[in-house]
């Protein structure tokens, strides 16, 4: 059953309302929502009698001036049956038209018989807006009065997407740490802070990236997420701890490589299409490069206006090094290998022998990765030199790159 309301509908309820309210009941009638409908011209409703060759004063004409309530469905049960015509018809919305058709049904005597008298009828107004629609789909030159019912709405995040307490810290732990690099107070202490600023950003940017994943499954099909917990950029929340915050930690300490991070299990036999599935798995290095991009204004602003001195180059140095890092995660990602994103994107349209072979090897793959970045030169040198051309692109000097990771190894 849609559950939503149009723009138009939602103001025919409340001028309903309105109406009721006007004459001294607290009980909301037919008779009501009918004398709304018919004094909302451009709405659909409004459009349909009038293509029937019917006048909408002649309808109003017709209304009882005062519906008996008794004699009249509840305006909840009025919705539950606009909500079946929709259904029927294939709408996604509850409009004026489905609004108008609910008031022909036989538990609606008084506008039942109201429109009956001015010469509309259930079948006719059901049969004129379906005829209607498929000689608009003949006639490319004019849309179909009811498009915009029949294309799916967007779900509502509102309710669903939530910010966790431990986020909110981890930001509040970053923030500190890069004003104490900015300030310089404490300057012996300069590595703890690069360390707690680089590693803080970095575990922001996983949630965002996991998060754009989930946010994307969602809108989707896949409400499971919801449960999960995957929107409340939480990674507490994600399945496998080791391998989606402590694991990616030590490697980021070790040898400057950062493991893909966070795990959100996505259910894709829920998503809609195929294009939804490849959306998901873009939609995580989107987030990564959102983060970048940010950095990237930071050095493009402070290069510009010459505000990187002596005093703040431990807090730049530290920006530099997590800027790095986002160029990395970006890069590595995007790689179309199975277990990364950059395969998740093309996985949906390969045969599905393929796929089900690839994730197989899905861990082999990643680590195989990393295997080659540490011991095969060239790899390891090509990689890195994509690295460097994207942080160049984003304005940062390598020089303060290579003082941010020299803060971070402090033991």
């Amino acid at each position: 059953m849609p559950e939503t309301l149009t723009q138009d509908a939602r103001e025919i309820i409340e001028r309903a309302t309105a109406g009721a309210t006007h004459r001294g009941s607290s009980q909301v009638t037919a008779t009501d929502v009918l004398r709304a409908t018919l004094q909302l011209p451009g709405s659909l409703a409004d459009n349909e009698i009038r293509a029937l060759g019917v006048d909408p004063k002649a309808v109003e004409a017709q209304v009882p001036s005062d519906g008996d309530p008794r004699s009249s469905p509840a305006l909840g049960q009025l919705l539950v049956n606009a909500g079946r015509e929709a259904q029927v018809l294939g709408h996604y919305q509850v409009d004026s038209i489905h609004l108008l058709l609910a008031l022909l049904y036989s538990d609606s005597p008084a506008t039942s018989a109201a429109l009956q008298k001015a010469g509309l009828s259930l079948y006719d107004l059901r049969s004129h807006l379906q005829t209607g629609s498929k000689a608009a789909l003949r006639d490319y030159s004019k849309p179909p009065p009811d498009k915009a019912l029949r294309r799916r709405p967007w779900p509502s995040l509102r309710g669903v997407v939530s910010v966790s307490p431990f986020f909110l810290g981890l930001v509040g732990v970053t923030a500190a740490a890069g004003a104490l690099l900015w300030t310089d107070v404490l300057p012996r202490y300069v590595p703890v802070w690069t360390l707690a600023f680089v590693i803080g950003g970095w575990v922001i940017s996983l949630c965002i990236h996991e998060f754009g994943h989930a946010v994307v499954a969602y809108l989707g099909g896949d409400r499971s997420v919801v449960g999960a917990g995957y929107l409340s950029l939480n990674p507490l929340r994600y399945q496998n701890m080791m391998m989606s915050l402590i694991l990616p930690i030590i490697f980021l300490l070790l040898g400057g490589i950062a493991l893909p991070g966070g795990a959100v299990y996505i259910n894709h036999s829920a998503l809609r299409t195929r294009a939804w599935s490849s959306a998901v798995s873009l939609a995580g290095p989107v987030g990564t490069l959102l983060c970048g991009l940010l950095i990237a204004a930071v050095f493009t602003f402070a290069g510009s206006g010459s505000l990187i001195t002596v005093d703040n180059e431990s807090f730049f140095s530290a920006l530099a090094a997590l800027g790095f890092f986002m160029a990395l995660a970006v890069i590595l990602n995007m790689l179309p290998v199975p277990g990364l994103d950059g395969f998740g994107i093309i996985r949906p349209w390969l045969p599905y022998s393929i796929q089900y072979s690839a994730m197989r090897f899905a861990t082999v793959g990643v680590y195989g990765v990393f295997i080659a970045l540490w011991f095969v030169a060239p790899v390891r040198t090509a990689f890195f030199h994509a690295v460097f051309q994207l942080t160049a692109l984003a304005n940062i000097d390598p020089t303060l790159v290579s003082l941010g990771l020299l803060n971070m190894r402090f033991f």
